[in-house]
Formats: structure tokens, C-alpha cells, sequence
């Protein structure tokens, strides 16, 4: 089988059904594969709307799994021990894909030799108004520091906008750190770290509906703080990790996840919070440690969170 759409949903009610719709809208045999949803303990009728399209649909490959709710990473590290595919798509419920696409993409995997990582285009939906965000890269082929410098750019810290082979995931022991915020932000860094064989796969083919409600989007808690220091920190360690060919992208993805909790949550806290993370940031020390080597604009950040830290810290 060559492919696993693996679908964590919760509360997505309103939502499931399109996606649903385009993973079974395709020109691809059913053989080919399959689609997994797993219900994280939804609290409405998403689990409903999942069985009434299976009953709805009875030769499209799908399969759905009930749980109490254990979070986006638990659900998606359990889809992968699931996954029948030789590839894994992580394809979040209130998206949706491309009609058509996968005969395309599969095409596209057999005739480069099954690289470790697809790297997709996206069309962002926003307000009813969509918008491609074109990585523009140079080359159809690369390793993962190519596919990090060129095209690191939002919203491509995210899962969704790769495909995995299965085998590679497995052998690295590439999962989703569960129980934080931005665990795409440690796992999208951590896999492009690990691989020299990328492909890229210019057609727009996800497309991502940016909520208001979603994490990005959401309001500024001490967890995501403290994840995001989490987040920074399991990066750095991953260094030290000889399964990482390059070094660089963890040391620069670590730097960025600092630069964002200052300059997107630090700055907009509360006093007290702001003076709380700024200790945390300026004692612990692994921010600084990151700066040899790195951009200059890295060095700036840090050199600006201490001017600030020196006058209202």
C-alpha cells in the first residue's frame, strides 16, 4: 500500500465531511490507500458524521478509532503505529487535499527512488480568501537543509505539509512529543535533520483553513511559554543526536523558537509573566549557547531580549 492519511479529529463536526470527501475524491485504487480517523474524544458530533460517511461510502478504504481525548500528538503518534502505508500524510480534519492528487504524488515518489520526505505546497484559506504559499524552491530534489533554508517560511513548520515514508519515521524514532503546544515546530526541524533525500512537489495539493481559534491564533498562556521553551530545549538536545546529519538546522530552528516566545508572547504578556520567562530565558543559559555559528540576526534577537531584560526585567 503506498499511502496512510492518518486524521486526528475533535470537535470538528462542521468540518470532517469535506475533508473526507476530497480523500476519497481521487484516481487512485482503493488498494492504494487507506484513511485512518481517530476520534480523540470528540464532545459532539464528529464521531456521527465519520460513521455516516463510512455508511455512505462503503468502497472507500476507511477505518476509524475512538479514544479518550489524549491530544494532536498522542492521536497522530497512534495513527502511525496503524498506518498499513508505506507513506504517512498527516492530514488535520478541518482541512482538506486536492481532488485527484494522490495519483499524481505517488507518480512523483516511484519515479525519485521513495525519498524519505514529499514536500508539499499549500493553498491557505483565510476569510474565504485563498492564497498559495509557494515554498519556490530551486530544485525538484534536495536534502532536508535545503528543504529547511529555501522554505522554512510559515505555515511550514507544520506536519501536514510533508509526506513521510513510514519506514523512515520508525527508524529514526520521529514522533510527536506529546502533551505540548507546537510539537510540529520540534518535529518538522527534527525530520528535515535526519534526511538527504527530499522531493518536492511543486502543485499546490493541501489546503489549509486557518481558524480563528486555532493555536496560532489563540490566546497567550504560561503553557505555551513553557512549551515553547520545551520546544527550544528537545531541539538542542537533538544535536547532540547521530541520527541528525544537520546540525545547523536544529541549532537554527531552536534560535527561531526563542526569537517567537520573546517577540510573540513574552512581549505581549502581562508584568509579571514577562519578567518570570526573562529570568527563565537569561538563567538557563541555552539560548546563549545556540549563538555560535548561527545567523547574525539570531545574535541580534538574543542581544535585544537582554537589553530588554537589563531595563524591565
Amino acid at each position: 500500500m503506498f499511502l496512510s492519511i492518518i486524521m486526528p479529529s475533535y470537535n470538528v463536526e462542521q468540518y470532517i465531511e469535506d475533508c473526507l470527501t476530497s480523500c476519497v475524491r481521487q484516481e487512485i485504487s482503493r488498494d492504494e490507500f487507506e484513511i485512518i480517523v481517530i476520534n480523540d474524544g470528540s464532545k459532539d458530533s464528529t464521531l456521527d458524521v465519520v460513521n455516516a460517511f463510512i455508511a455512505s461510502h462503503p468502497t472507500a478504504n476507511i477505518r476509524v478509532e475512538s479514544q479518550e481525548n489524549r491530544g494532536l500528538s498522542a492521536t497522530r503518534n497512534r495513527g502511525v503505529t496503524l498506518a498499513q502505508g508505506d507513506y504517512v500524510w498527516f492530514v488535520d480534519s478541518d482541512d482538506w487535499i486536492a481532488e485527484n492528487s494522490l495519483k499524481e504524488i505517488h507518480a512523483c515518489v516511484k519515479s525519485h527512488d521513495e525519498p524519505d520526505i514529499v514536500v508539499l505546497n499549500t493553498i491557505l484559506r483565510k476569510d474565504g480568501v485563498d492564497t498559495v504559499i509557494d515554498r519556490k524552491l530551486t530544485s525538484e530534489t534536495g536534502d532536508g537543509k535545503f528543504v529547511y533554508d529555501n522554505s522554512y517560511i510559515f505555515p511550514y513548520s507544520g506536519a501536514p505539509f510533508y509526506i513521510f515514508k513510514r519506514a523512515f519515521l520508525t527508524d529514526n524514532e520521529l514522533f510527536f512529543k506529546e502533551g505540548i503546544y507546537f510539537e510540529d515546530c520540534l518535529f518538522t526541524p527534527s525530520a528535515l535533520s535526519m534526511t538527504k533525500r527530499c522531493v518536492y512537489y511543486s502543485t499546490p495539493v493541501y489546503i489549509y483553513r486557518l481558524r480563528e481559534n486555532s493555536i496560532t491564533n489563540s490566546s497567550i498562556s504560561e503553557k505555551k511559554l513553557y512549551d515553547s521553551i520545551t520546544v527550544a530545549e528537545e531541539l538542542t538536545k537533538k544535536i547532540g543526536d547521530n541520527r541528525s546529519i544537520y546540525k545547523d538546522v536544529l541549532k537554527d530552528a531552536a534560535c527561531r523558537t526563542y526569537e517567537v516566545l520573546f517577540r510573540y508572547y513574552i512581549l505581549k504578556s502581562d508584568r509579571m509573566t514577562q519578567k518570570k520567562f526573562l529570568g527563565i530565558l537569561n538563567a538557563d543559559g541555552n539560548w546563549k549557547s545556540l549563538l555560535t555559528g548561527v545567523r547574525v540576526k539570531h545574535k541580534i534577537y538574543y542581544f535585544i531580549m537582554r537589553v530588554y531584560s537589563a531595563f524591565k526585567g
